[in-house]
């Protein structure tokens, strides 16, 4: 591959040679066109319909009465409702059918996935790996973990993931309230994106080096940190605010009183999207909810959460191992505090230790990992080997689900002899992950990240 180095002080960093626009226009176009002929196979019935319906009552009706109505029993969050929105309006002034309806409302999801391996490019740009960076945004868009998910399958979880990943790339370019933005969006769109809250110690980076932390940097980042509440807070009212209803919260706390019931109406009013994901949490309370993890193996498929494995529930070992997690990977994240792929690399171990520990996942919540652990293979190339273990097993549970529901089986077997062994896998890769990470933080020597200007570049 040819290189060329580029001295600054003294130091180098090696750029590789850019791709010619030539490439870049042919490569990016067949991929596109390789994802709109796999958008036309058939979706997943349910969720598809529900979709279908939604976006439908939306370009008839507008947004009142979606949630909390007698038509519709919606649990997912409303930021996606403004895309089947959308897509209702085009079908309805264009008379599109069915088959078309739903393949218009894939592409939202495919388009983010490509603006996901657009990300992959410029992250790779960013530190002298361009070609690298191109093949493996080509790789993801590719992956059959990826297209599975929105092409055939018809969700979206891939629209959190990009705006998650947008959010890591806007800290790393210093943009914070790019950043509030982006995960504000990701977790209106996908409640489980919260789980990447940790990753908000990157707001303060400034503070990281304690022996240069003056008086003007701390106030500077109490001034940010309220900026950011309130664009959070503007996000979520922005977002909520056309679908919002009252729910049995305002019925107990109203009141005659004017100012009592502006207090009742604001309290429910930002407990709104809590409540909903706490309702969808509720809808599927077992130990795994077609999710080949670590429940899967001890027969969790599908059994309440609520009941013991071994002194507790297995909804507590779900939060004990999955709190174990964060704790690694906050340390780990403190330590490298400087390094991008620090970064990366723990939101992908955050992601896949989530789906592998915690009850009630669903067969989807493994698709953000890929994501992440595609951006890390720009530093360390062997983990295309673990990459395409977590391709696999993604595209394993998506598949076995989706060809289960043709025969109209939308629930596995405990013990099934299809997802065990993939289950498996799952378990041992967020363990080696996990042994990854350990290991750094036991070990003397941090991720050296060499500066070099506004963009940087990391040794690993």
């Amino acid at each position: 591959m040819s290189k060329k180095k580029i001295k600054k002080g003294n130091k180098f960093k090696i750029m590789e040679k850019p791709i010619s626009f030539k490439v870049f226009l042919a490569v990016s176009a067949t991929v596109v066109i390789i994802r709109l002929l796999l958008t036309a196979i058939p979706s997943y019935r349910i969720d598809m319909g529900g979709y279908r319906a939604w976006s439908t009552y939306l370009a008839h009706n507008g947004p009142k009465g979606l949630y909390g109505g007698t038509t519709y029993h919606i649990v997912y969050a409303p930021a996606y409702m403004y895309l089947l929105w959308i897509t209702g309006i085009v079908v309805k002034i264009f008379s599109i059918g069915i088959e078309g309806h739903a393949f218009l409302i894939k592409l939202w999801a495919v388009a983010s996935e490509l603006i996901g391996a657009f990300l992959i490019y410029k992250i790779g740009k960013k530190y002298g790996k361009e070609r690298l960076g191109f093949i493996l945004g080509v790789v993801y868009a590719l992956n059959p973990g990826v297209f599975f998910n929105s092409s055939i399958w018809g969700q979206f979880d891939s629209i959190s993931a990009t705006l998650l990943v947008g959010m890591i790339y806007a800290f790393s370019v210093n943009r914070k309230m790019t950043a509030v933005v982006l995960y504000s969006l990701a977790v209106l769109t996908k409640p489980q994106s919260a789980l990447l809250t940790p990753l908000g110690i990157l707001f303060y980076k400034e503070l990281f080096d304690f022996s240069k932390i003056t008086k003007e940097k701390v106030k500077k980042c109490v001034k940010e940190t309220f900026v950011a509440i309130a664009i959070g807070l503007s996000c979520y009212f922005v977002v909520i605010n056309p679908f919002y209803h009252h729910t049995d919260l305002y019925e107990n706390l109203k009141s005659t009183s004017v100012v009592k019931d502006f207090v009742a109406e604001t309290v429910d009013y930002f407990c709104w999207m809590p409540n909903l994901y706490l309702t969808s949490v509720e809808d599927y309370p077992y130990a795994t909810a077609n999710a080949f993890n670590l429940w899967t193996l001890l027969g969790g498929q599908p059994v309440h959460d609520s009941n013991i494995f071994f002194i507790f529930s297995y909804s507590v070992w779900g939060s004990i191992l999955f709190l174990i997690s964060i704790g690694i990977a906050f340390v780990y994240l403190m330590k490298n505090r400087r390094s991008d792929y620090a970064m990366y690399f723990s939101s992908f171990f955050i992601m896949a230790s989530a789906f592998t520990f915690m009850t009630r996942m669903h067969e989807r919540y493994l698709l953000p990992a890929i994501i992440f652990l595609t951006i890390c293979a720009l530093w360390k190339k062997w983990l295309l080997v673990p990459l395409a273990v977590l391709s696999i097993c993604v595209t394993a549970n998506h598949w076995y689900l989706y060809h289960l529901s043709w025969k109209e089986i939308y629930w596995l077997e405990n013990y099934d002899s299809v997802a065990m062994p993939f289950a498996l896998l799952t378990v041992l890769l967020v363990i080696f992950a996990g042994a990854l990470i350990i290991k750094n933080i036991l070990s003397d020597k941090q991720i050296e990240r060499i500066d070099n200007g506004k963009n940087g570049d990391e040794r690993i």
